[in-house]
């Protein structure tokens, strides 16, 4: 094959490469049958329903009301999970303990620990994790219901960053917001 033809070759594979969308991978919701099935509430769960239905990616205290969640997990392509429930105050702030202290007991990197504590709400990480949550990532994903950025007084506690969780308490309204994402 001489020279030209390679070019001419190449060129014609450059164009192909540009023109046409690469298919698009379906991923399924709720799926038994499907070992990376994204797993999600649909509506406002009541802790009954959470339990039975199940694939809520965190432990719920047992007055929780109003669940919601979503469970996203595309193999080395990433991961999203998103959980948001009502509960007195107390119970919130209770949940946030338990939840990172049972994530800190099972993390052998010390640099994956997070801190146990609240510390003041900051504003913009409510707003930014609120828009990621409703417009970022695959559409699957996408929890509109996800709603942080209504936080008028609030804790933080958590950290903020790939592979951390993170967890935003709305101390007037008494809401729970967990986010843990790549």
């Amino acid at each position: 094959m001489s020279r030209s033809t390679i070019i001419i070759f190449a060129g014609i594979l450059i164009i192909l490469a540009c023109c046409f969308e690469p298919s698009k991978f379906e991923y399924t919701i709720n799926d038994p049958k499907d070992p990376n099935t994204t797993w999600r509430t649909e509506k406002p769960l009541t802790y009954a329903e959470a339990i039975s239905f199940g694939h809520c990616p965190i432990a719920l205290p047992k007055n929780a009301t109003n669940i919601q969640y979503v469970d996203f997990y595309a193999g080395y392509g990433g991961f999203r999970t998103l959980v948001r429930f009502e509960a007195p105050v107390s119970t919130c702030r209770e949940h946030a303990k338990k939840v990172l202290m049972t994530r800190n007991s099972i993390v052998t990197a010390t640099n994956m620990k997070v801190r146990i504590g609240a510390l003041a709400l900051d504003k913009s990480i409510a707003d930014s994790v609120a828009s990621s949550a409703r417009d970022g990532g695959e559409k699957v994903s996408r929890a509109p219901w996800f709603d942080a950025d209504a936080i008028k007084n609030g804790e933080i506690w958590g950290e903020w960053g790939s592979h951390m969780p993170l967890i935003l308490i709305d101390t007037n309204r008494g809401v729970f917001y967990y986010r843990l994402s790549d």
